[in-house]
C-alpha cells in the first residue's frame, strides 16, 4: 500500500433535476431548489483505511465507534410577570391589502459537501476462533498483510486491479462505497496450513472451522513459504512445469483447483498414493476431491496462513 498526497479530485455524486409543474398549477409558483451533493476525496491515511475497510465488512475486526456525548441543556429559569390586559375596538374598513412574498423563477442551489474522516472509536474481533498466529498480524494504523488481503478482495469485487495496494481509483471507490454503504455480502474465509504431521488444512469461514483435509506441503529443498499470504492468481485448471531439485523439468497437466498465494505456491489438486507429510516442491496439495470442495472458498484476497 502506497500512501498518496491528498486527492485533488471532484465529483458530483447526485443531482435532482427541477420537477415539472403539475396540472393546474400557476406558473408563479417557486421552483423547488436543486439539491447537489459534492464528494471530496479525504487525504488518504491507513488508520481512515481500516476504519472504512471495517465499517463495509472487509476486515475480520469490527470498528465500534465512540457516541457522541450529549449536550449540557441550561437550566431551565421560571419567571413571573403581571400582565394588564388592555382591549381596543377598531372600527373596520373595507379596505384590504395583501402583500405576496417576492418569487424567482431561478431555482436556488443548495451544496452539500460530504467528506469522510476518522472518528474516535475502537476496533474488536467479529471471530473469536481465527488462529493466534493469523489474528497476531492485524495492527491498527500499519501496513500489514490482513489490511493488504482486504484491499485485494475489495478491488476485486469493484473491478479493479488487485494489487492489495493502495492508489487514488482505490481511494475514491472506497469511499464512494462508504458513502453508499455498499457493505461485503460475502463470508470472511480464511485458510490455515499446519506441516505438523500428519499436516493439515483448516478451512474457517467466518470464524467457523468447517473444513479439514490432510495435505502435502514442501519438501526440504523446496519449502512451502511460511507465514500469511493473500490469494492473488487462480485456475480450475492448469499445466504446472518447472525444474525439480535435481535439474530435470517436469510439466504436468490438467492440475485442478488452483490458487496462488506466495510466487508458485499454491493450493490445488494433485494425485499421491498418501497425504500428510511434505512430498510437493512448495505448493500444498490434496486429494482432487478435497481440492473441488476448498476452491470456492478462496477468492481473490483470501489470506492463506502456513505454519510449522
Amino acid at each position: 500500500m502506497r500512501r498518496s498526497t491528498r486527492l485533488a479530485t471532484i465529483s458530483l455524486v447526485a443531482a435532482s433535476a427541477m420537477p415539472a409543474l403539475p396540472a393546474g398549477a400557476s406558473s408563479h409558483t417557486a421552483p423547488r431548489p436543486t439539491t447537489v451533493t459534492i464528494y471530496r476525496p479525504a487525504t488518504y491515511s491507513v488508520v481512515l483505511a481500516d476504519q472504512l475497510l471495517a465499517q463495509l465488512g472487509y476486515l475480520p475486526v469490527r470498528f465500534v465507534a465512540r457516541p457522541a456525548p450529549r449536550p449540557v441543556r441550561p437550566p431551565t429559569t421560571t419567571t413571573s410577570t403581571s400582565t394588564t390586559t388592555t382591549t381596543t375596538t377598531t372600527v373596520p374598513t373595507n379596505t384590504t391589502t395583501s402583500i405576496a412574498p417576492a418569487r424567482s423563477s431561478t431555482p436556488t442551489r443548495r451544496v452539500l459537501v460530504r467528506q469522510l474522516h476518522t472518528v474516535p472509536g475502537h476496533y474488536v474481533w467479529r471471530f473469536a476462533d481465527l488462529p493466534a498466529a493469523f489474528r497476531s498480524q492485524w495492527h491498527l494504523g500499519t501496513l500489514n498483510v490482513i489490511l493488504e488481503s482486504a484491499l485485494m478482495r475489495f478491488q476485486s469485487d469493484h473491478g479493479l486491479t488487485t494489487t492489495g495496494a493502495m492508489d487514488t481509483t482505490t481511494w475514491q471507490v472506497l469511499q464512494h462505497a462508504r458513502l453508499s454503504h455498499a457493505v461485503d455480502r460475502q463470508p470472511y474465509n480464511m485458510v490455515y496450513v499446519s506441516e505438523n504431521l500428519p499436516e493439515t488444512l483448516h478451512l474457517y469461514v467466518n470464524g467457523r472451522l468447517v473444513f479439514t483435509t490432510l495435505v502435502n506441503t514442501g519438501i526440504s529443498v523446496s519449502q512451502t513459504q511460511l507465514g500469511t499470504h493473500p490469494v492473488y492468481l487462480r485456475y480450475l485448471t492448469q499445466t504446472m512445469k518447472g525444474t525439480n531439485p535435481n535439474g530435470t523439468h517436469y510439466s504436468d497437466a490438467g492440475i485442478p483447483w488452483v490458487s496462488y498465494f506466495y510466487g508458485g505456491d499454491a493450493l490445488h489438486g494433485f494425485l499421491r498414493s498418501s497425504y500428510g507429510w511434505p512430498q510437493s516442491l512448495g505448493c500444498v496439495e490434496m486429494p482432487f476431491a478435497q481440492a473441488h470442495v476448498l476452491w470456492p472458498y478462496t477468492p481473490i484476497g483470501t489470506p492463506v496462513t502456513v505454519v510449522n
